[in-house]
């Protein structure tokens, strides 16, 4: 349980970047981040990514980047990325869970959606941003993989003290909740050691919960995104949101509680005011809500569960 006093929104939060970027950017940077917009789940996936693709052009954002569990690699889906495809600045992939069923393989996800590889790094305007992969083989026996590797957590490392800029991380399961990665203590500790002279991990963006809320974890914030399309509530609330021709061609969709409109967020990072920004979006429940299907305060945190991404801004700080 996550309470309001843990929130990112609740209190400043100071990052201390001096000794590094010693000439930061007049701009801030802008890039816009979608998550889990489940195209083999939705039956409106397509125009959920249209409809940011047209926003971020509009909004003239310097890169867009989605968190996972996109879609799985069909040539069926090959209409979702042709309408990615149309934001013409730099666009970037995380792998969910989710974007290898049906027996996909990681690789063929990889080639599917153009990455370099299934974990990475970019540098722009002042900073370094690296994406990691959790959909690592870890001893779990059972249900979906969530670790990350150890070769990767040396590369992390790497990545991390190489950087002569501050450093903004993107991964689609968080370092932060029960069902995150599984040794995502041993991933904070990564950060944490390569954190410790100069201060350089500014944020930790991650989807995978479709919830809305963030909060600091040893002076990192760790920003969840909501999932673009909905909010799954499993077998026991199943119900309909959409037409019976719509369900019987989506037989997963019954199990969640739909947004209305796509959410999204706008982040902006300004080296020079000091400012971290995260400009998000509020639609509503189409169908009705998981308490309106029976939810309850013991199995779904209305604090958490929302049809919203939380506007929030915090003050970077130079020590």
């Amino acid at each position: 349980m996550i309470s309001r006093r843990h929130f990112l929104a609740a209190a400043p939060l100071l990052f201390p970047l001096r000794g590094l970027a010693e000439s930061p950017p007049t701009a801030p940077i802008r890039f816009g981040l979608l998550a889990d917009l489940h195209q083999d789940v939705m039956p409106d996936g397509v125009e959920r990514a249209t409809a940011f693709v047209e926003a971020m052009t509009k909004a003239k954002v310097d890169f867009i980047l989605q968190l996972g569990d996109f879609c799985v690699p069909k040539e069926a889906n090959r209409p979702l990325l042709q309408a990615w495809e149309k934001f013409r600045a730099d666009r970037y992939h995380v792998l969910g869970n989710h974007d290898t069923d049906g027996g996909f393989t990681r690789e063929q996800a990889v080639k599917f959606l153009g990455m370099p590889k299934n974990h990475y790094s970019f540098d722009k305007a002042g900073l370094r941003y690296i994406v990691l992969d959790g959909n690592d083989s870890g001893a779990q026996k059972t249900g979906y993989k969530r670790y990350v590797a150890p070769e990767q957590l040396k590369w992390l490392e790497g990545e991390i003290t190489a950087a002569k800029t501050p450093v903004v991380i993107f991964i689609h399961q968080s370092l932060d909740q029960p069902d995150g990665v599984s040794n995502q203590a041993e991933v904070r500790k990564v950060l944490n050691t390569a954190n410790a002279s100069p201060h350089k991990v500014l944020a930790v963006f991650s989807g995978h919960h479709h919830m809305n809320y963030s909060k600091v974890i040893d002076d990192i914030a760790h920003i969840q995104i909501n999932s673009a399309s909905y909010h799954w509530v499993g077998d026991k609330l199943a119900h309909t949101s959409y037409s019976a021709d719509v369900h019987k061609s989506h037989p997963h969709l019954k199990m969640t509680c739909p947004y209305e409109k796509p959410l999204w967020a706008v982040v902006s990072i300004d080296l020079n005011a000091a400012i971290l920004k995260v400009e998000g979006r509020t639609t509503k429940w189409k169908g009705g809500s998981p308490w309106d299907h029976g939810a309850t305060a013991k199995t779904h945190d209305a604090e958490l569960i929302q049809p919203e991404i939380s506007d929030r801004t915090r003050k970077v700080i130079q020590s």
